[in-house]
């Protein structure tokens, strides 16, 4: 059911009404959250996992409002037990597999890509179905060949060449020595050009098979985003990338000199050595992981976001990379220096920034959209099935 179905609404001449995202979440409250959370799932060897996941979805959403009212969690541990499970078994067939032979490694690794897609539609349908704001539940409405179309290609080219190399790098009798190695390298080779040629193409039709089938009741949004954007985004990221490269090699070049001039003049490394070890670190990790990263994260979040909606509603996000990345860049010092305390906080800072960024725009007012979704709202068996299932992996 989408928004080109029969609704009463008509959009208003006009400008749109615009309708700021808040997010009143706080560090220290999440902090308490958190440290009980991974204390439990040590204590518990992981089993608690479920219980952790829905604390932490209901105080993120009770924390996001949206037109005055704020989002809701409705999922149950126990069924999303279900789908932890699931996910754990994938793991350790995996892991076992690999351990007997590269045959049954890479029967593991289909067996993987083949149902990987129908799990995480089943993970969709579960994350909206139990969400709802001014008591409307979402739901997505993607089916399971959309899945499988988005998602079966970049699998198979990113896991099976190499799960595919790794058995025939095994012993095998009656052909010639040499041969198979060979062969490995080129299937992997072959795969892995053509899963990164093809990157932003698959994450375009992955986004749209997401964007196409957010509902409320009967609106459904589309993307209207173009792949060529997305190619766009990933050759600046390149550029990017090589910029930093040759940063890094400029600092390291720096440090390389001083150390020689020190040694040269007698001196001994000491407090320089440490000072400039650090700063060269600390610029490393902010020019090949940090700086890419949230590039990457601001672009992808402002295109993506800001092309998805429908006729009455849309979404409008407007990150800003200068605010974005000095909080990103704080927020790696920060967990370094604290040994992995500030990680609640760096959360919540991370989620405010991008949630903060988003306004929803609406061509009717706010109390006509939730009406309209109302009236429209579909049958809850599929939603039911999708509780029943129980699978969430976390998207």
């Amino acid at each position: 059911m989408g928004i080109d179905m029969q609704i009463e609404a008509r959009p208003e001449s006009g400008p749109p009404h615009r309708h700021p995202i808040e997010f009143t979440a706080s560090g220290s409250e999440y902090f308490r959250i958190w440290i009980v959370n991974l204390l439990l799932i040590v204590v518990t060897l992981g089993l608690y996992l479920p219980w952790a996941k829905v604390r932490k979805l209901k105080y993120f959403y009770s924390n996001t409002w949206v037109g005055g009212d704020a989002l809701d969690f409705h999922g149950q541990p126990v069924k999303m037990l279900r789908g932890t499970l699931i996910a754990a078994a994938f793991l350790i067939v995996y892991s076992v597999g690999s351990n007997f032979s590269g045959w049954a490694a890479l029967f593991a690794a289909l067996a993987f890509v083949l149902l990987w897609p129908a799990l995480f539609r089943a993970s969709m349908r579960f994350r909206l179905a139990n969400t709802s704001w001014r008591g409307l539940r979402f739901h997505f409405a993607g089916s399971t060949r959309g899945a499988y179309a988005a998602m079966l290609p970049p699998l198979a080219l990113a896991l099976l060449p190499v799960a595919l190399a790794g058995a025939l790098a095994g012993p095998t009798d009656g052909i010639k020595p040499g041969t198979l190695p060979v062969l490995a390298t080129s299937l992997v080779g072959i795969g892995m050009t053509i899963f990164f040629l093809g990157l932003p193409y698959f994450l375009w039709r992955l986004k749209r098979y997401q964007h196409n089938h957010y509902a409320i009741g009967g609106l459904q949004t589309r993307l209207s985003a173009d792949v060529g954007v997305l190619y766009g985004i990933f050759i600046k990221l390149m550029g990017l990338g090589f910029v930093a490269v040759i940063a890094l090699l400029g600092v390291v070049a720096i440090f390389a000199f001083t150390g020689y001039a020190s040694r040269k003049s007698g001196g001994g490394l000491g407090a320089t050595f440490i000072i400039l070890s650090f700063v060269l670190g600390i610029g490393g990790v902010f020019l090949l992981n940090v700086l890419p990263k949230s590039y990457l994260q601001v672009r992808l979040q402002n295109l993506l976001w800001s092309t998805t909606g429908n006729d009455l509603m849309r979404f409008d996000s407007q990150l800003k990379l200068k605010r974005y990345l000095p909080l990103q860049f704080k927020n790696y010092l920060l967990i370094f220096l604290t040994l992995g305390l500030y990680w609640p906080f760096a959360v919540i800072g991370t989620r405010r920034a991008q949630l903060e960024a988003v306004v929803l725009e609406t061509r009717i007012a706010l109390d006509d959209i939730t009406q309209t979704a109302a009236r429209e709202n579909p049958t809850a068996a599929g939603d039911m099935a999708a509780d029943l299932f129980g699978m969430d992996i976390g998207l």
